[in-house]
């Protein structure tokens, strides 16, 4: 027999993990629009260039680590842009609602490096039904985000706002996982046309210019590190990962907008300019995400064109402000517990 990969059911933990190795107890249920299944790779080492066997073939392998990666492409529900900003910046701080409000309130900034290197860690589950059981049944345990891009664009529905996000893990997984996960999460897709963005003063959704762009957070994760001396091995003798280390970190900002009269983007650009860049979306009072670059100034600004209309290109060049650093999200949502300690 066989299954339809659209039968894979998603679990992801809203709570951190204690530590790299412990799972977490507590999933939401997602779906997502990338085809791409979780696959463990146990990665391999051989003797082919080694001297004085004889000959220059493979005679041995030997274990070496295991690999483990993927990403979730998903509308942008005020749900998901809260989860996966949390697990990628790493500093949340969260105020419950308070009656009647139902919204949890998250603030959300880039983990201070003077006060620790490693991520929360969060626990992902893949299980595909077939055959009356399971196909496939995974939980990867100590997974970090490496980046999040946060895409919008013109047009109609749910396409018009994305949200993708690469995650990696430490290579320990435990089949069948023994995870029930919950019913599927109820989501608040929020839409490009609710947008607002003002960057330097200029509001380019008032003045109708908008037509695409996108914001993105690189943890450049320092991979091989996580297999230090005594990192560890799985049960059949693979080096994991016993952590893993944010890097020199990267914050991207661009946007497309139509060319008028009156522009500011080259006067910006030759000025070196700087101000605020503020971007908001929502469902409604209660789902909503607002991203907020502290210091924002022009890198380039390139002529180009998007249905015949002469647009101007903006690349943004986001900088560390003394006082309110560099990047802060805030989010509204009714899920719960994001990136915090199990209750």
């Amino acid at each position: 027999m066989a299954t339809r990969i659209q039968n894979t059911i998603i679990g992801l933990s809203t709570d951190k993990q204690a530590n790299i190795t412990t799972a977490s107890t507590n999933f939401v249920r997602f779906k997502k629009l990338n085809t791409s299944l979780t696959s463990p790779n146990y990665v391999m080492e051989t003797d082919a260039a080694e001297i004085g066997k004889g000959n220059e073939w493979i005679n041995q392998v030997f274990k070496s680590h295991v690999n483990v990666q993927n990403s979730l492409e998903k509308y942008a529900s005020a749900e998901w842009v809260t989860y996966a900003a949390a697990y990628t910046l790493g500093n949340v701080t969260v105020t419950p609602p308070v009656a009647p409000a139902t919204a949890y309130t998250y603030t959300i900034v880039p983990l201070d490096p003077t006060i620790g290197l490693e991520l929360p860690y969060f626990s992902y589950v893949e299980q595909l039904p077939e055959g009356g059981s399971e196909a496939m049944d995974n939980i990867f345990v100590g997974c970090a985000m490496e980046d999040f891009v946060y895409s919008f664009s013109y047009g109609p529905g749910r396409a018009s706002s994305k949200l993708t996000a690469n995650w990696v893990g430490s290579g320990v997984l435990t089949t069948p996982s023994a995870i029930t996960v919950p019913a599927m999460t109820t989501e608040h897709n929020m839409l490009a046309a609710s947008m607002t963005l003002t960057v330097n003063t200029v509001d380019y959704c008032a003045s109708k210019q908008l037509l695409s762009g996108s914001i993105g957070f690189k943890n450049n994760l320092l991979l091989n590190q996580g297999f230090y001396p005594g990192s560890g091995l799985d049960a059949d003798g693979y080096a994991v990962r016993g952590r893993m280390e944010i890097g020199a970190r990267a914050a991207s900002f661009n946007f497309v907008i139509r060319a008028i009269h009156g522009s500011t983007e080259y006067a910006t650009l030759k000025n070196q300019t700087s101000g605020t860049a503020v971007l908001a979306v929502s469902y409604d009072a209660s789902n909503i995400v607002t991203f907020t670059f502290e210091k924002m100034y022009f890198q380039a600004v390139e002529l180009g064109e998007v249905d015949g209309l002469a647009t101007f290109n903006v690349t943004g060049a986001p900088a560390y402000d003394a006082t309110n650093g560099l990047l802060s999200i805030t989010a509204k949502t009714s899920l719960g517990g994001i990136a915090q300690a199990a209750a």
